[in-house]
């Protein structure tokens, strides 16, 4: 991303210059304006006070970006101590936010954009993960196509989650309603079991459990669609916000937590190949082989802020709005803009 903010900020100043022709007053002027436009936002910088905060992780011990910020040593970078409460789904995550229990949450966008316009207090700072989303299904049902799950019992391991309202979003691009599948709640300690019997002819699961649920099933099930090729495999998914009240009572907290997970991102970007030994102790379930297979078979990392972020979030919105999750009226652009916050420009 180091690239494309820098792209970013070079653009405006050329677009004005050929704008005046290039004339020597153009000229003038298009250097006044860019001064103008450089010093209206200024850039934060953390201000290197030791800090300790507490996020709710929703999943943690599978994000890269939280491992390496606490193992490659980006958190203590800008003196910062984080202590993570993780938890099942990300709206568990958002729920300790509201409660003011922690200071920020991380959680998959499709959870947190509902419950950001119904009014949860905070506002989104950066994007960490790309989805990893998985639909799996048995070799014998019949299912070929994302269409034929319509009436077929598919498990979901929570009916809430971020998992099953990507795959929502896939039918009703489709023109499928998401209600004529049969979503059925199943616990992980009886996914295997309740695929076996016929109970249920697939499942909706993102990494590492589904991963390693279809190289442990690999002969009986299928990945029909998920998030990890094509355009969603560079969209971010894990989604960093922060409280309203942090953020207006040390906002220099959060821009060190901000560089700090950006730091993170872009190591992580440059070491890909140290994906799987760091992941190693934090998946004692898996094989070395098994991770390493995982995360070959995983987008690229992705990390995004500013107007990036914004971007993409308009784009979750109108997602979100297929499945009555937010209002048509809603405008998406000026929804992205009230619920992000670029905490790097002041």
């Amino acid at each position: 991303m180091g690239a494309e903010e820098e792209r970013g900020k070079k653009w405006p100043r050329r677009r004005i210059l050929a704008g005046v022709g290039g004339i020597a007053g153009g000229a003038v002027l298009g250097d006044l304006i860019w001064h103008r436009m450089r010093h209206h936002k200024k850039k934060a910088e953390p201000d290197g006070q030791p800090r300790n905060l507490t996020l709710a992780w929703a999943s943690p011990e599978d994000d890269l970006a939280l491992i390496v910020a606490q193992e490659r040593g980006f958190f203590a970078n800008y003196q910062l101590d984080v202590t993570t409460r993780p938890t099942v789904t990300g709206k568990q995550a958002i729920a300790a936010l509201s409660d003011e229990k922690v200071v920020g949450a991380v959680a998959a966008a499709l959870s947190w954009l509902p419950l950001l316009q119904s009014g949860t207090p905070a506002k989104l700072i950066a994007g960490i993960g790309p989805g990893t989303f998985r639909l799996l299904v048995r070799r014998n049902s019949g299912i070929t196509r994302i269409g034929d799950i319509v009436g077929r019992p598919i498990a979901v391991l929570n009916e809430d989650a971020a998992d099953q309202r990507f795959f929502s979003v896939l039918l009703r691009r489709k023109g499928i309603e998401p209600n004529t599948v049969h979503w059925k709640p199943v616990s992980d300690t009886k996914i295997n079991q309740a695929l076996a019997a016929g109970e249920v002819d697939g499942v909706v699961l993102h990494d590492p459990d589904g991963w390693q649920l279809l190289s442990d099933n690999h002969a009986t099930l299928v990945e029909l669609a998920g998030s990890t090729t094509g355009n969603y495999a560079a969209r971010v998914n894990r989604t960093v916000g922060l409280s309203n009240r942090f953020l207006n009572e040390d906002p220099n907290g959060a821009v060190a937590l901000a560089l700090a997970l950006r730091d993170s991102c872009r190591w992580i970007e440059k070491h890909r190949n140290e994906r799987v030994a760091l992941l190693g102790p934090h998946l004692p379930d898996m094989e070395e082989d098994d991770i390493r297979q995982m995360v070959d078979h995983q987008p690229a990392p992705v990390h995004v802020m500013g107007p990036w972020l914004r971007d993409q979030v308009a784009e979750y919105a109108d997602e979100l709005k297929l499945l009555n999750l937010l209002p048509d009226a809603l405008d998406s652009g000026a929804f992205a803009r009230n619920v992000c916050r670029n905490v790097l420009h002041i």
